[in-house]
């Protein structure tokens, strides 16, 4: 099994306007594995998670869940996520999971005098009848406030070719919304199954009485022999104003959770409205990041997870540093 690429889980990063979270990427709670063979068995097709790390989408929410993000953002989606088979690892050469914890905790710091930004988050992942369900509890700091956010989602497999995600949560502070919902459906492609793709849509309403964020997403997973590529674009309308404030992205993880995974991932956003020291902000300005991420099998039943980010944009840059752990139940 090849760990899954970052995904649309993209948005989800400390710099997303209302910060919320989503299973990836991707939040994930953690990342998730998909078959490294280019001829998975039937029904047992790759269909990738978002690997959860950090975004700067400047939407409510959409997101996901993904392994290890600094932040969840309201635009999180629960997009590119993987089929319940593949989250519960059923090809993995150590055995499937029955369940997994995970703990990160990240710091960045801001130019211009903008401070650090923290980051602490559980994540958990259980197998169930109805499908995989994973949860997360996360909190965060910066820019002089402090909020906490919960999410929890369902995969449920309908067939070998479709599955769905879908995920609620809710939140506290300027940082995350009052409440949020995504729903995304998936199709596999190929004469192996080997191609996913994916549309989602989500709505956030935010804790400032005018904001609320809502979005689609649309993205693209091929599973080859080592390597998950994957690429997607969300749009974002935000309120007041009904801003659109699209973003694309693409990612590529080497290797797997079996062993060692390495996953890099690139995004370009258009960022309308931001939370700022002084509370949410209309900016409008383009941004850029770039992370690596390392997943690293110590024993049999733990990962180490180390992932650094770099955002760019006009009013600031940010260097995140996010380390974690994850557990596996078998």
């Amino acid at each position: 099994m090849g760990a899954v690429a970052y995904s649309s889980y993209a948005a989800t990063g400390m710099d997303a306007a209302i910060p919320a979270t989503g299973f990836q990427h991707p939040r994930l709670l953690s990342l998730y594995d998909a078959p490294t063979a280019p001829a998975p068995a039937a029904g047992k097709a790759p269909a990738m998670m978002p690997a959860v790390a950090g975004t700067n989408i400047p939407v409510a929410a959409a997101a996901p869940v993904a392994p290890a993000p600094l932040a969840v953002a309201l635009d999180q989606n629960p997009g590119p996520g993987a089929s319940a088979d593949i989250l519960a690892g059923k090809d993995s050469e150590l055995g499937p999971e029955r369940g997994a914890l995970e703990l990160v905790g990240g710091d960045g710091n801001m130019t211009h005098g903008y401070g650090h930004v923290r980051l602490v988050a559980l994540r958990g992942m259980m197998v169930t009848s109805a499908g995989v369900v994973q949860g997360e509890l996360t909190q965060q700091s910066r820019f002089g406030y402090s909020g906490n956010y919960g999410n929890v989602s369902l995969t449920h497999d309908f067939s070998e070719d479709y599955y769905t995600t879908v995920a609620v949560g809710t939140g506290n502070s300027p940082l995350f919304p009052s409440w949020r919902v995504d729903t995304t459906g998936y199709r596999k492609f190929g004469s192996e199954r080997q191609y996913v793709a994916g549309v989602g849509a989500y709505y956030a309403k935010g804790n400032e009485s005018a904001r609320a964020d809502q979005g689609l997403l649309f993205t693209g997973i091929g599973y080859f022999i080592g390597l998950v590529i994957e690429g997607g674009v969300r749009l974002n309308w935000a309120n007041p104003g009904t801003i659109l404030g699209p973003s694309q992205y693409i990612a590529a993880t080497f290797g797997n959770d079996d062993h060692r995974a390495i996953i890099v991932r690139y995004e370009h956003a258009k960022e309308t409205y931001k939370v700022l020291p002084g509370g949410p902000e209309l900016v409008n300005f383009k941004s850029n990041t770039a992370s690596i991420q390392w997943r690293q099998r110590i024993t049999r039943d733990s990962l180490l997870l180390a992932m650094l980010e770099y955002y760019q944009s006009p009013l600031y840059d940010r260097l995140s540093l996010t380390l974690g752990w994850r557990w596996s139940f078998r």
